[in-house]
């Protein structure tokens, strides 16, 4: 059948022109097909490109680590890393073989409690820390070590903790030995002073004793007395070695600051009763008791107050300054310690004498006797304090006791 109109022609060339029109598309997508291939070679070659870089980074930041954990495996020091918790994230070698296994109890009892609050309740203004104590390793044994806290800053809100043991036994038996030969060298000059001393009043009494003896005419009741006087020196000195060389007996008791620093201004009034001389107290309020004997304290620091104002020829002005320290080490043991610091306005200690301030019998004065420094030195000490000397800002001497605060009350 025919159609009224029907061409052949226009159906041949409406599908010449669908089949033109596949055509063209298959070759658009052909080239698209090709430039995608081409895309993903480029980012294959990319991507092979990124991950080699990367296999070479992570390949150097692994040998760096490497070479830091060997580094730190080597060193004669243990090392401690901990986290803002204190919880261990690195223990070497070395600190392993010192205290042994490190776990969080373990971090505790290295640290100490007052220190892990303070760590733990992100007071940091005393870091770094430095102190001392004994540790005992796995075997059983107490080692001195010597260790060092910081902070190690992550660029988090928090940061990290590295702590330092430093076995210190070679240096304590080494710092016993020069002790040893301190003490001795301070033996033999004290006995050469002792002998000194002594031998002055003895031969005042044996001439007066001649003098008795020889004469029926002299006067023997001045020649006696000159002998009493003579005793009575002798004994004196013996006195004050006896009290330098006796261990002092401690009554310590819980002790107010305020009360000790109390009796040490009604003990000293009579020294500054003097215009030319006066005395000025600066105590801060609420200062926290302190364990000690109430006694021996109060002659110690009238011993530093007396040196005070005898460095004073002309007269002057002592001030007491009495303050609570930060938390600090206190002969090796970690303690808010309460300064007292007495500072005079004399013509100060000249270096070389420094060393030697606290030795028995080393004095400068004429009329002094070497004893009232080195005893005070021996006082505190036996507080477990410590006493040292500076050069004051403006002119003379400053010495400064730190006696460690009371726990418990």
């Amino acid at each position: 059948m025919v159609f009224p109109g029907y061409q052949p022609d226009d159906h041949v060339q409406s599908l010449k022109g669908l089949i033109g029109w596949f055509h063209q598309s298959s070759d658009e997508l052909i080239q698209e097909y090709r430039r995608l291939e081409a895309r993903a070679d480029y980012l294959k070659r990319q991507l092979e490109a990124k991950h080699q870089e990367l296999e070479i980074s992570l390949r150097e930041r692994e040998e760096a680590r490497a070479y830091l954990l060997s580094v730190l495996e080597s060193l004669k020091a243990g090392v401690l890393v901990l986290d803002f918790g204190l919880r261990p994230t690195f223990v070497n070698r070395r600190l392993t073989e010192l205290v042994g296994v490190v776990d969080d109890e373990r971090v505790l009892q290295l640290l100490g409690r007052k220190l892990a609050d303070s760590l733990l309740g992100r007071e940091k203004q005393f870091l770094p820390l430095e102190c001392e104590k004994v540790v005992q390793g796995p075997g059983g044994t107490m080692t001195p070590v010597h260790f060092i806290v910081s902070e190690v800053a992550t660029g988090r809100e928090t940061s990290d903790y590295l702590i330092v043991f430093q076995d210190i036994t070679t240096l304590k038996r080494l710092e016993a030995e020069a002790a040893r030969t301190r003490r001795l060298a301070s033996l033999g000059v004290m006995a050469s002073e002792v002998a000194h001393q002594v031998r002055s009043p003895l031969g005042g009494i044996e001439l007066y004793a001649s003098l008795l003896k020889e004469t029926s005419e002299g006067d023997p009741r001045r020649l006696a007395g000159e002998i009493l006087s003579a005793v009575q020196r002798l004994y004196t000195t013996l006195s004050h070695l006896l009290s330098f060389a006796a261990e002092p007996t401690l009554a310590c008791d819980g002790l107010s600051v305020s009360v000790l620093m109390k009796d040490l201004i009604q003990d000293c009034m009579p020294l500054f009763n003097d215009p030319l001389w006066s005395v000025v107290f600066d105590i801060q309020p609420d200062l926290p008791p302190i364990w000690g004997d109430r006694g021996l304290l109060v002659q110690a620091l009238l011993n530093l107050l007396v040196n005070a104002r005898e460095a004073m020829a002309d007269g002057g002005c002592v001030q007491v300054k009495v303050q609570l320290s930060p938390l600090s080490t206190l002969n090796g043991q970690i303690h808010r310690a309460v300064e007292i610091k007495v500072i005079d306005g004399g013509c100060g200690i000249p270096p070389e004498h420094r060393e030697r301030i606290f030795d028995p019998f080393f004095t400068t004065k004429r009329q002094g006797t070497g004893l009232g420094l080195a005893f005070t030195h021996k006082i505190i000490s036996a507080h477990r304090g410590s006493i040292d000397i500076a050069p004051a800002p403006d002119r003379g001497s400053a010495l400064t006791v730190r006696l460690p605060a009371a726990e418990e009350i």
